[in-house]
């Protein structure tokens, strides 16, 4: 059988290197932060709005994001991105469930990027509105240095 190495030990432990690099910090063995992003109550968010969740700092990267929410969101959709590529980390993800820290992402494609730059990361609601009375809060969890 085959031994594999992933991207974060090549070079590190699977003997390609002399003397063995260390791993990167930003992603072995990295400090794990999450930023709290709540709906302000009593504000309706109308589809194609954008809400500002806060930044993702340099050389970090997103590697969760959750949403909770006391109210069925019906058929509103939520992406979490960057006012560049607005489906970055979540792509029109709905949520039914309630009362329920939910995984919407990251995407796949975004988990094995480099840390990067600092980003302002912001929702962008589809299809329909999220009304005034809904609480919500999202998680998005984020490692680095």
């Amino acid at each position: 059988m085959a031994k594999h190495y992933v991207k974060q030990q090549r070079g590190v432990s699977d003997g390609t290197e002399i003397p063995a690099k260390k791993a990167d910090g930003r992603e072995v063995n990295a400090e794990k932060r999450v930023i709290l992003a709540s709906k302000v109550t009593g504000t309706a968010w109308a589809s194609g709005d954008t809400v500002v969740l806060g930044k993702k700092p340099v050389g970090c990267k997103v590697t969760a994001v959750r949403l909770t929410t006391g109210t069925s969101l019906g058929t509103s959709t939520v992406s979490i991105g960057t006012a560049a590529a607005p489906a970055k980390y979540v792509n029109a993800a709905t949520l039914t469930a309630t009362n329920v820290p939910t995984v919407l992402g990251p995407l796949a494609s975004t988990l094995d990027d480099d840390p990067g730059a600092e980003e302002e990361l912001i929702a962008t609601i589809g299809v329909a509105a999220i009304v005034a009375g809904t609480e919500l809060t999202f998680e998005i969890e984020h490692c680095g240095i």
